[in-house]
């Protein structure tokens, strides 16, 4: 790939023809030059004043003081599947469409630079015959002796302003001062990474840039397989992981300005289930077993019982059931079976079987 600067360099040259053709239909001798995405990540590149910001973000400039100035955002809270509750800061309506537009080409650039061993929050790059996703990120463990799995703790809200706004500064971006600090302000909120905001996943991947390659060239170093799947960093190898080279990881971890969930900290011998984002991968990657026979506790509720008795009974509910819960079971149902199909794939028997059942009960 070549050097930052020569993209950023590049993109500027031809920010005519990159800011025309970004986000839409391209001419056949473009796509021979650009894949869509390397495209509209240099379209991101090529800002150099607030005028061709607002431009880019289809805003006037007193419009985009008003986001700027005064950023509305709200305050919920969401259960967590273990127990707890997650807190939420989600920006209003107007805030997120922003947000969203600069999400999709910041995706677009990250996508062209990501470390192969990053796979949560990341486009799914199938045109290059690649996948993202948490099956991917299981599979590199496959078959291990031992697994090392670790927590980011407080992911989003542990990364401050002033690391957006270095972040815009630096080569990955080289945005001026007012392009920094203009996009900074509209993806963060009360200093730090929102939890709820669209642009939080990517910008927390290319903060971890420096992370993952330090990682990455400590493991090839120490023979160990990495991966990371958003704030879950994952580690294994055939032999022992030393006590001292887990200190070593932390260490590097805590550099790169992150701490560690201590409670989350697990390492996984061969000779028990071992798990990688929630995926087993003892010998393959498969989903838990606790799953598939919920899954298949709901499809025989659902054919012997009806769809009524079977809402009832998953919900814990009392009285009577009205259509709206019936639809988020069957939604439930078949997000269970997609999700199954995902990581066993589409051709396996039992998917099959359970897809037939789905299909015969409703």
């Amino acid at each position: 790939m070549p050097h930052f600067d020569d993209i950023i360099t590049f993109a500027r040259n031809y920010k005519t023809v990159l800011q025309k053709y970004a986000g839409r239909d391209y001419p056949s001798t473009y796509l021979q030059l650009f894949q869509k995405h390397q495209l509209n990540g240099m379209a991101l590149l090529s800002l150099e004043s607030p005028k061709e910001l607002c431009h880019f973000l289809h805003m006037s400039w007193i419009q985009l003081e008003e986001v700027i100035n005064a950023p509305k955002y709200k305050h919920f809270t969401i259960k967590k599947k273990r127990g707890g509750k997650r807190p939420v800061t989600a920006p209003d309506s107007q805030l997120k469409t922003i947000q969203k537009r600069l999400n999709y080409f910041l995706q677009a650039w990250y996508l062209w630079i990501k470390p192969d061993e990053v796979n949560g929050f990341v486009i799914n790059p199938h045109y290059l015959g690649a996948h993202c996703n948490i099956v991917a990120n299981a599979e590199v463990h496959t078959g291990k002796k031992h697994i090392l799995t670790i927590d980011l703790k407080d992911f989003f809200s542990s990364i401050a302003a002033k690391r957006i706004k270095d972040l815009f500064i630096s080569p990955y971006f080289n945005f001026n001062e007012q392009i920094a600090i203009a996009l900074t302000l509209l993806t963060t909120y009360e200093s730090k990474l929102p939890t709820g905001a669209p642009t939080s996943p990517v910008l927390s991947n290319f903060v971890c840039l420096k992370l993952d390659i330090a990682l990455r060239l400590f493991c090839r170093e120490n023979e160990l397989q990495y991966t990371r799947y958003a704030d879950d960093l994952t580690f294994s190898s055939d032999s022992i992981i030393p006590h001292d080279t887990m200190l070593d990881i932390i260490l590097l971890i805590k550099e790169n300005g992150f701490s560690i969930n201590r409670k989350k900290l697990r390492i996984q011998s061969s000779c028990r289930r071992q798990t990688v984002t929630g995926l087993t991968v003892n010998e393959k990657v498969n989903v838990d077993r606790r799953l598939l026979k919920k899954l298949r506790a709901m499809l025989h509720d659902l054919k012997f019982n009806g769809l009524e008795a079977a809402t009832k009974h998953h919900f814990k509910l009392k009285g009577a059931v009205d259509e709206e819960q019936q639809a988020l079971f069957i939604s439930r149902l078949e997000g269970y079976l997609n999700f199954v199909e995902q990581v066993r794939g589409g051709d396996d028997i039992v998917c099959w079987k359970m897809r037939l059942q789905f299909y015969s009960s409703c």
